[in-house]
């Protein structure tokens, strides 16, 4: 009898440990980090907004059927924004995607597991919303942030 009080009370007291050891991190927001971008005629911009407690270390592509823009290893620090201009972008039909991890194991983006985000599609050339044929519109192609 004494034995298994014994073994009852020592994993009473040992449940909470474990629960400690083995709980997940705490997950972050998944709006804490999104990418906002802006095109203008053949240029595009694209700003990391990082709103989390952690530093962020973020990688990107936009790319057509024939060319590539991408910038990795973008390091955005806690409460602060990183932005990234593109000149001379070659005409065509690109999908914007993106990733942020930091030192936690938190992901935010299109490419993170689970994405916060979804990809940005958006056209450079004739016909565009940014190009000066079309003055109806400034060319923004909105925040990529999460919940749109």
């Amino acid at each position: 009898m004494k034995k298994s009080v014994r073994t009852g009370l020592t994993a009473a007291l040992a449940a909470p440990l474990v629960a400690a050891v083995f709980a997940a991190p705490a997950s972050a927001a998944p709006n804490d980090v999104r990418l906002s971008t802006v095109l203008n005629d053949n240029d595009f911009s694209i700003t990391f907004v990082n709103d989390s407690q952690s530093r962020v270390e973020c990688d990107w592509l936009a790319r057509s059927a024939t060319s590539r823009y991408h910038n990795e290893h973008v390091i955005v620090e806690a409460g602060s924004q990183s932005p990234i201009s593109v000149s001379g972008v070659a005409d065509g039909d690109y999908r914007v995607t993106w990733l942020c991890t930091d030192n936690g194991g938190n992901q935010w983006g299109t490419e993170a597991n689970p994405p916060t985000d979804s990809p940005e599609d958006f056209t450079v050339g004739s016909g565009n919303p940014g190009n000066p044929g079309n003055p109806g519109n400034p060319g923004g192609m909105g925040s990529l942030g999460f919940g749109r």
